[in-house]
């Protein structure tokens, strides 16, 4: 194709806020003519996959009406990458923060840990350089360690390994995780989510519903996770896509 179809899809919208998929299909044959149905076909599909479209109704499309995740990060989290930039500015850093999840919780956790997540044989050099901040920090903390300690602080560090190929994004200068690693993360990760475990349900379903997630993203990062079982069960069913090529 001379452009990616995302960039153009668009302008298949202007005159009609929906559109039914043989609609659709034609207006990129004209976009893209010598390009098969079938290569068009799978092209929407990844569409919504990645969230651009939307499948309101039977066999009707229209753009998402999601908007992107952006994240909002506390003077902590300014503090630790702006010290981790200074001290280790060639070390890959992800920081986010547990209360991002509370806007798409009911029962909120009134803690926040604060992750700051790297490759294993930096981990202990991050820590030494955050051990002097005001807030506790804990390495690696196991389920023991939550229980007896951090579940205790209003606000925690925890400093533990970046799984490699986790979906990362940047929001000013700091690189922090994407959607689609968080959803993830609690799953895998339920003796340092603790608070989110109850709630899994309306997390998905909330960040499903108002923000852009990259199925394809989230599924690919779950299984190098080994939890993509895990992982689509918590997925709403109005918002699952199947891994065969079933477009309505």
């Amino acid at each position: 194709m001379s452009a990616d179809v995302t960039d153009t899809i668009a302008n298949a919208f202007q005159d009609k806020k929906l559109l039914t998929k043989r609609e659709l299909l034609t207006w990129l044959e004209e976009v893209y003519p010598g390009v098969s149905e079938e290569t068009l076909t799978w092209r929407i599909y990844d569409l919504k996959a990645n969230g651009v479209l939307e499948n309101p109704g039977r066999g009707v499309y229209r753009l998402s009406t999601r908007e992107d995740f952006i994240p909002v990060f506390s003077n902590l989290s300014k503090r630790i990458a702006a010290l981790l930039a200074k001290e280790l500015p060639l070390v890959n850093v992800c920081i986010w923060e547990t209360r991002w999840l509370n806007v798409w919780m009911e029962l909120q956790p009134a803690y926040n840990w604060t992750l700051v997540e790297a490759e294993k044989d930096v981990l202990g050099v991050i820590f030494n350089h955050l051990t002097g901040l005001s807030k506790k920090v804990y390495f690696q903390p196991n389920r023991s360690i939550m229980e007896l300690y951090v579940l205790s602080q209003n606000e925690a560090v925890i400093v533990k390994p970046l799984v490699s190929e986790a979906p990362l994004m940047r929001e000013g200068k700091i690189t922090t995780a994407a959607p689609e690693k968080i959803l993830v993360d609690i799953v895998a990760e339920p003796e340092i989510f603790v608070g989110q475990q109850g709630e899994l349900e309306h997390i998905f379903e909330n960040m499903f519903s108002q923000i852009l997630i990259h199925q394809n993203r989230l599924l690919r990062y779950a299984r190098r996770r080994k939890r993509e079982e895990q992982v689509r069960k918590n997925i709403p069913e109005k918002h699952l896509l199947k891994s065969s090529m079933s477009m309505e």
